[in-house]
């Protein structure tokens, strides 16, 4: 599949999925000297060939500009790891378990066994933000994805379907971990 139609086909995935709200989130994949990033301000749901930017991974040429504005953050990943694919997700659960804990750690076994514990990166400016693109990449020596604080999650992977797995199954094990504490807190009333 080309790079370009399988950026369109996770968009309209993690839409389905819930993952982000109508225009939030940003993909990226890796070619070489170059990424493939969704342009800033696009419904990842809808998008269309023109919404997909090639930058340069290692200079800020004139697409730059057009492109996410968490391509820094895309940048500073792909400089640092082995990965050849990003999303960036706004799961809901996850978000609001990030705003509460430093770390989750997942309590279904499906979560435990493909992600073990997620850390929370906590930044003063989380969206696009220098500070993320500099702390960042240090997560992803040891994980996955990383879920930034009130912000989002990054996933990696060496192609958008291990990315889209690793988000999937961090905001499933999110929303299993928020029912069973819901549960246990709503016990001793």
């Amino acid at each position: 599949m080309k790079t370009v139609e399988e950026i369109i086909k996770y968009g309209r995935l993690v839409e389905k999925y819930g993952l982000i709200a109508s225009h939030s989130g940003n993909i990226s994949v890796r070619n070489n000297d170059y990424i493939y990033i969704t342009k800033t301000g696009t419904m990842l749901g809808d998008l269309k060939e023109s919404d997909i930017i090639k930058v340069s991974l290692f200079n800020d040429d004139d697409n730059i500009k057009q492109a996410s504005m968490e391509t820094v953050v895309h940048k500073a990943i792909y400089l640092t790891s082995h990965c050849n694919a990003i999303l960036h997700t706004h799961p809901v659960y996850t978000i609001a378990l990030s705003l509460l804990l430093d770390e989750l750690t997942p309590v279904d076994s499906e979560g435990k066994l493909i992600l073990g514990n997620v850390s929370v990166l906590k930044a003063k400016q989380t969206v696009a933000s220098k500070e993320v693109a500099d702390k960042i990449p240090q997560f992803f020596k040891q994980s996955k994805i990383v879920i930034i604080r009130g912000h989002g999650a990054f996933s990696v992977g060496n192609n958008l379907e291990k990315a889209f797995y690793y988000t999937s199954v961090l905001e499933n094990s999110s929303k299993i971990y928020y029912l069973t504490k819901l549960w246990t807190s709503l016990k001793h009333f």
